[in-house]
């Protein structure tokens, strides 16, 4: 269930805290909202964001993760075929995921409405078991989060500036 915390020193800034279940579940990479990239449609975010780790160098790696039916196998199959991640990708993978949920946002007119709507708030992807992309019981990193919040800006400076991208897919 989505909570409003207290904010930053002074209580000036609200914390939404969201999770796999309620309103904002569809913020979250594995929600089932599809993607299209390149003519190829990818049934999550998380499928596109995986599929990342092989797309230019190994593309027939990268289109078995898009034909998965299950985020659940998308994981698996991505660890599987550590061996052949692109060898920067520890260095690309928060810009990428920032794109990857820019794509989502873009073409999910309810779903970008949801972002812009958590503004101010900073959001905190509550998932105790993930410490890195979820806040690990309060200690962990909240990436997720995080990148929600430079996409939400992103779309907001678009929107102000009028000049938020078309998608064409």
């Amino acid at each position: 269930m989505p909570s409003l915390g207290a904010g930053r020193a002074g209580g000036m800034t609200p914390v939404l805290k969201f999770n796999g279940y309620g309103e904002f579940a569809g913020l979250l990479y594995h929600s089932p909202h599809s993607v299209m990239h390149e003519d190829d449609l990818y049934p999550t975010a998380l499928h596109l964001f995986e599929a990342h780790k092989f797309l230019y160098h190994r593309p027939d790696l990268a289109d078995r993760i898009r034909q998965c039916e299950h985020v659940e196998e998308v994981t698996a199959l991505s660890e599987d075929l550590g061996e052949f991640v692109r060898r920067d990708w520890s260095n690309v993978a928060l810009n990428t995921m920032d794109d990857v949920l820019y794509l989502k946002f873009l073409q999910h007119d309810d779903l970008r409405t949801l972002l812009l709507n958590t503004y101010p708030a900073d959001l905190v992807y509550v998932e105790t078991g993930d410490p890195f992309w979820g806040d690990g019981a309060g200690a962990g990193m909240n990436e997720l989060g995080k990148s929600l919040m430079r996409v939400r800006e992103r779309l907001r400076n678009e929107e102000e500036e009028g000049s938020g991208r078309e998608w064409d897919g």
